[in-house]
């Protein structure tokens, strides 16, 4: 037995993908840069702030939002759901307040479950709101913390005060303390128990998650409880396939939290280069509250408008007045998720010029107070016109906008390069209006004369509307296995691997018909022509000689195979870190539509070489993205120097 747990600390102390998994809760439940995340209110904690209580009247607005999002995955944050209204009851997150109401009489917590439960027919998961560190002594629960020791104290053994909310001092807890003791997961625990559906949304959200106040009295550091929010991270996902989210980004938690609802890229959210984090790994919401009305401006921080950003929808006027929500849907979510479905190439800052690059031949500019985005040279969006693809629909589909109203001609995608004539649809958030029919397309182009905040939407002639069916409906394009990893090789393949086909970086290719294999965003490196290091690999299987390369990209670049005959090949990656740089790199498989990771591995100190093996079938993509976590010291960018086919069995 002794020796048993030798092994195990051998292992998890010098295999790299058994270290990086135990210390990330990636891959997570949802790819939120493809998801929706919005708030509501349901009840502030005085009369006379947000009383939003019919929760028929909640689900109306669910449903608009959907209309107006023609069906796209969304989560919808309620906030104020608890007993007595937003911020109160904490520490705990239960009972669901009783003044909440449905249709049929149901109130409290039996109102709210109906809600989650018809939330769902409009493509929309319910999550909740909720607090980690507040503590309030008006609480049910104040007695049971302040006996366990649970609350951060000052040296003195006062209790640490945190703001007034609601004319109701808070303090603050010791997460440390409180995930010693188990009451963590207690309180997670009786959450899940009275609201399982959470589950089913698979995601929950932590309100203030920068804060981290210290406990001098227990010796607790900021920095303690950071850490506690990494345990309680991994608790949620391992226990209940639930991920976190929360107000803000942290760069401290990369691997742990996936979005910040309130993201800035500046002093409160992760404070480093957009090109560093892909969408898929952390993404977020908005900086302002985006309306005139509040004295807030329309257009955002230009860093924002070229990356692109998604929406909060706290306030309380986009449930009011609808078509503000369309508006900031139409000009800000639906560029960024489709921003976020291509890979971040090159990004320059020229004075007030803004421009980043990306896959697919796009590129998004800010100059003068002007956005515009271009895609194979065609304009998709200026300012608040677009014109863009609504690629989550089982059907061609683009969505045009226009705020202060304009005539332009817009240039279809190529995927519509077949197609004769349109249907053009008015989007309300409310209805779906056939505008013009059997709209011929001349030049592969249309004219479209628009009102000022007219949403339309364009779709191949004849198209059925009524039904909405989305590609993540569909089954997956392709099935992956992990099959392991091979650190003794190194660049001896041949005669081990690619008897099927093989593809050498910087060497040569030898592929049948029957396999599709592209590279996207990735380029080509080159550290010795005409090596003798057994690292390097040979250029064929004829043993030429050896050639250490590497396709590489700053941040992340795609392999794209594509098995046409549909049977089942070993796949083997090679992996080289020649130049010892110190790289990590994240080896996603992902579906070609949905994006969704099909497997997923942290590869790091792979200097001598690892290939990575699979059994794959149908059509994947393996995403390979520069990763850090934990304070890994600048990882350098991911490369890759060769991939091998086999039949089924070695």
């Amino acid at each position: 037995m002794k020796y048993l747990f030798i092994l195990l600390a051998w292992l998890l102390f010098f295999d790299p993908i058994l270290v990086a998994e135990a210390q990330t809760a990636y891959p997570f439940s949802k790819d939120l840069s493809q998801t929706m995340t919005y708030k509501i209110m349901l009840r502030c904690a005085t009369p006379d702030q947000v009383s939003n209580l019919d929760l028929g009247a909640v689900l109306k607005y669910i449903k608009q939002i959907d209309n107006i999002t023609r069906g796209l995955p969304k989560v919808v944050i309620l906030g104020g759901y608890q007993q007595d209204g937003h911020d109160h009851q904490y520490p705990w997150w239960t009972p669901a307040d009783n003044t909440l109401f449905a249709p049929g009489g149901l109130k409290g917590k039996a109102a709210l479950t109906w809600l989650m439960k018809e939330a769902l027919k409009y493509h929309t998961h319910c999550t909740f709101h909720v607090n980690p560190f507040d503590a309030y002594m008006e609480s049910p629960k104040w007695n049971y913390y302040a006996s366990k020791d649970l609350i951060c104290k000052e040296t003195d053994g006062s209790y640490l005060k945190g703001n007034k909310w609601w004319g109701r001092q808070s303090y603050f807890v010791d997460l440390v303390n409180e995930w010693k003791s188990g009451v963590t997961k207690e309180r997670i625990d009786d959450l899940i128990a009275t609201f399982p559906q959470l589950k089913q949304t698979g995601v929950l959200y932590f309100d203030n998650i920068t804060q981290y106040p210290a406990s001098p009295y227990h010796h607790q550091t900021s920095n303690d409880q950071r850490n506690t929010i990494k345990q309680i991270s991994l608790y949620l996902k391992n226990k209940y396939a639930i991920q976190l989210i929360g107000e803000y980004g942290d760069k401290q938690l990369y691997g742990y939290l996936s979005q910040g609802i309130t993201w800035d890229w500046g002093e409160y959210s992760l404070g480093i280069n957009q090109m560093e984090v892909p969408p898929y790994l952390m993404c977020g919401g908005r900086d302002i509250a985006h309306d005139k009305l509040l004295n807030q401006r329309l257009d955002i921080k230009p860093v924002l408008q070229v990356f692109g950003s998604s929406v909060q929808f706290e306030d309380i006027q986009f449930q009011r007045y609808p078509e503000r929500a369309q508006r900031e849907f139409a000009h800000h979510t639906l560029t960024y998720f489709n921003l976020n479905r291509l890979l971040r190439e090159k990004y320059t800052v020229d004075k007030d010029e803004y421009t980043l690059n990306l896959s697919g031949n796009t590129v998004s500019s800010y100059k003068s107070g002007l956005q515009t985005i271009t895609r194979d040279g065609n304009l998709i969006k200026s300012g608040y016109d677009v014109f863009m693809p609504v690629y989550w629909l089982d059907h061609l589909e683009t969505m045009c906008y226009s705020l202060d109203g304009s005539a332009r001609t817009w240039v279809f995608p190529k995927n519509w390069n077949k197609i004769k004539s349109a249907d053009v649809y008015l989007l309300t958030p409310d209805t779906i209006i056939l505008k013009e029919g059997n709209r011929n397309i001349a030049d592969h182009s249309i004219t479209l004369a628009m009102k000022a905040g007219e949403c339309l939407s364009i779709v191949p002639h004849g198209t059925d509307m009524r039904h909405i069916r989305t590609i993540y409906q569909l089954p997956a394009t392709g099935s992956v296995t992990f099959d392991g990893q091979d650190r003794n090789t190194k660049g001896n393949w041949v005669g081990v691997y690619g008897k099927s086909a093989y593809d050498v970086v910087g060497g040569k290719r030898k592929l049948p018909s029957s396999i599709n294999l592209n590279y996207i965003a990735n380029n080509l490196e080159t550290w010795a022509l005409n090596s003798t290091d057994v690292r390097a690999p040979y250029i064929s299987s004829k043993k030429e000689r050896r050639v250490a390369a590497g396709n590489t990209s700053t941040l992340h670049e795609i392999i794209d195979v594509e098995l046409k005959d549909l049977s089942k090949k070993k796949v083997s990656l090679y992996f080289l870190d020649w130049q010892h740089y110190h790289r990590q790199i994240l080896v996603d498989v992902i579906d070609v539509n949905t994006k969704k990771v099909l497997q997923s591995n942290v590869l790091s100190d792979f200097d001598n070489g690892v290939y990575l093996k699979y059994t794959i079938k149908g059509h994947v993509q393996f995403r390979l993205t520069r990763f850090f976590y934990d304070e890994y010291k600048d990882p350098n960018y991911p490369t890759f120097s060769g991939i091998f086919f086999d039949k089924q069995t070695y």
